[in-house]
């Protein structure tokens, strides 16, 4: 499992002190079926509560907020390394015509995806920084969807290293037995400050 230092540390204590998101009874990570180790796989989503009631939409939201930590938290470690040891496997993570903003340049779709990646020297990157958090369904048709923002730092063989910030839309393919997360829109920057 990558490793994350600062504040990422911070909040993984914190989450892992609080009854909130801890596991629950009879919940399991295990997925089935031809999943590779690129796929991020969570337990089914829960289904939408059946009363109106504000306790019963709260308890529903905390438990939308658990899986899209969990979620992120599964993504971003594979994410990582498989940019930075099987890039070749990477598009697995991403849907059909899913798009790329790589500092301002537009890519979209698996082909182009597949091009540009190849196209970029080998690298290794350090994740500094993880923020995640549902996206309400009114913004996204009703589509279960998570916003996973990162930061830290990278190195492409032959350049230096650089500070960066990567957003992504995570959307949910839920089957009966799992869920697997896809990347629908990511957007990347270098975060470095103009010489002067």
């Amino acid at each position: 499992m990558r490793r994350f230092r600062g504040h990422w540390e911070d909040w993984r204590r914190r989450r892992e002190r609080s009854d909130y998101f801890h596991e629950r009874p009879g919940r399991s990570h295990s997925g089935s079926g031809s999943r590779t180790r690129e796929d991020v796989v969570t337990p089914p989503l829960p289904e939408q509560a059946a009363s109106g009631s504000q306790m019963a939409m709260s308890v529903d939201f905390k438990t939308y907020v658990d899986q899209a930590c969990r979620a992120a938290e599964e993504f971003v470690n594979i994410y990582y390394e498989t940019m930075d040891k099987r890039r070749r496997a990477l598009i697995r993570l991403y849907l059909d015509k899913a798009t790329l903003i790589w500092n301002g340049n537009v890519v979209t779709g698996l082909e182009a995806l597949n091009n540009f990646f190849e196209m970029l020297p080998s690298s290794e990157f350090q994740v500094n920084m993880l923020d995640c958090q549902p996206v309400h369904e009114q913004a996204t048709q009703a589509q279960t969807t998570v916003l996973v923002v990162t930061s830290g730092t990278v190195k492409f063989d032959g350049n230096k290293q650089h500070f960066f910030n990567q957003t992504f839309l995570l959307t949910a393919q839920s089957t009966p037995n799992n869920t697997v997360w896809k990347i629908a829109s990511d957007c990347f920057r270098f975060q470095d400050w103009a010489s002067s």
